[in-house]
């Protein structure tokens, strides 16, 4: 008997893959905007091939929901009272959320919850009934712990979206801090809220209302003695460093200084005041060389201290010439600077242009200078679009540009 023809089926190697295959490699691609094909090339198999396992994108998301809720290490119930418990499980669901952004979205948009977020549920709802709560308000207390953290870790990450303003580009959290700022803060309100209703079950239970203790994540640490604004300054060169100047905000400079943001506020004031307080670091590291009596020396000493600053911070220039932010410390460097141009010949009403001239060509340098050949620069950025060669590094090519663009002035204007 042929059995391929019974059964439509050709003999061979079985399916390689498994549900909990393909739930991982969607947590891998990130839930955010997760579809079928990208599951698919990340799997290396066709797109119809997931349908073996998952039957759409929602089975796709109840999946990579259900793995997740499976390795995750949720908290016991042993010797917990009920208080403790639901505080427990709401810092347990908050760094679930965390691990896998886009998770608290997909646990609102599934059409079921998999049998391991109801067997957790189950859970924590018969201890708390153990506690002395009647079953509908123990199965209430962990939805409602639930549905609060959900929220509130979607609220605060949407905080932190960036956008392009006039003065830059800002997150939500900047363009809103204010006297409420403590609501955009780590966990937002979450546990205020949190407070509240287990106060509530308390009043239920005849019992004290202790209150929550507030959570503060184990690394953060508030430091003995408030930072100043050099410390300020400094933390926020890091961050501009690792992360760019649009990640530079009052909470991202007290999360690397282990403070609060009002700590950071009080010092610096707002957004604007920490990279202010950053390029006045930036032109505190300024070599001036001693004046020349030539003022043609005089110019390119000076620029070309200037650009050694600012070239190991090219943050600065975005900072500069976007948000049109500037430091104190760097004027005199700019009045000996415009004093040159004078002595140089340039006539008076000439003398600015000149001056603007000179630093924005040394702000071209910065920001397309070519250090290495995977450098990511707007010029190397702009070379590779084009599928030009991306030219090798030519040492003293910087200062060789602003000689000849300060001969060129002097020329021209004087």
């Amino acid at each position: 008997m042929n059995t391929e023809s019974r059964t439509g089926r050709r003999p061979g190697r079985p399916p390689s893959l498994t549900r909990n295959d393909v739930a991982r490699a969607a947590l891998a691609e990130g839930l955010a905007n997760l579809s079928m094909p990208t599951v698919a090339r990340r799997l290396g198999v066709s797109h119809s091939t997931l349908y073996r396992y998952v039957h759409d994108r929602d089975d796709l998301l109840l999946a990579a929901l259900d793995l997740a809720l499976r390795e995750f290490d949720w908290p016991g119930t042993d010797h917990l009272g009920w208080r403790e418990l639901m505080v427990s499980f709401a810092d347990a669901l908050w760094r679930f959320l965390e691990r896998h952004p886009g998770m608290a979205e997909t646990s609102l948009m599934v059409p079921s919850m998999p049998g391991k977020a109801l067997g957790i549920a189950d859970q924590y709802v018969v201890r708390l009934r153990a506690e002395g709560l009647n079953a509908r308000d123990a199965v209430i207390a962990v939805d409602y712990t639930a549905d609060l953290t959900i929220a509130a870790e979607i609220g605060v990450r949407r905080m932190s979206r960036v956008f392009d303003t006039p003065r830059g580009r800002r997150s939500l959290r900047e363009l809103y801090e204010g006297p409420d700022a403590s609501r955009f803060e780590r966990r937002g309100w979450l546990d205020d809220k949190l407070t509240i209703m287990l106060d509530g079950l308390a009043s239920r239970l005849g019992h004290p209302l202790t209150g929550v203790p507030r959570a503060r994540p184990a690394a953060v640490a508030v430091p003995a003695t408030t930072p100043d604004r050099d410390a300020v300054a400094e933390a926020g060169r890091i961050v501009a460093r690792r992360d760019g100047l649009h990640a530079v905000s009052v909470g991202s400079v007290a999360e690397e200084l282990g403070t609060t943001m009002a700590t950071v506020r009080q010092v610096a004031g707002d957004r604007d005041g920490v990279v202010v307080a950053m390029l006045d670091a930036v032109a505190a590291g300024l070599v001036v060389p001693a004046p020349s009596d030539d003022p043609r020396a005089e110019i390119i000493g000076l620029v070309s201290a200037a650009y050694e600053v600012l070239a190991a911070d090219a943050w600065s220039v975005l900072a500069i010439t976007m948000d049109g932010l500037a430091g104190p410390r760097v004027v005199p460097v700019v009045r000996r600077m415009l004093d040159a141009f004078r002595a140089a010949g340039v006539a008076e009403a000439d003398v600015p242009d000149a001056s603007r001239i000179l630093w924005e060509h040394v702000y071209g340098a910065v920001l397309g200078r070519f250090e290495t050949a995977d450098r990511d620069t707007f010029a190397v950025r702009t070379a590779v679009a084009a599928d030009l060669p991306v030219p090798p590094a030519r040492a003293g090519l910087a200062t060789l540009g602003l000689e000849i663009v300060v001969d060129g002035l002097i020329r021209h204007f004087s």
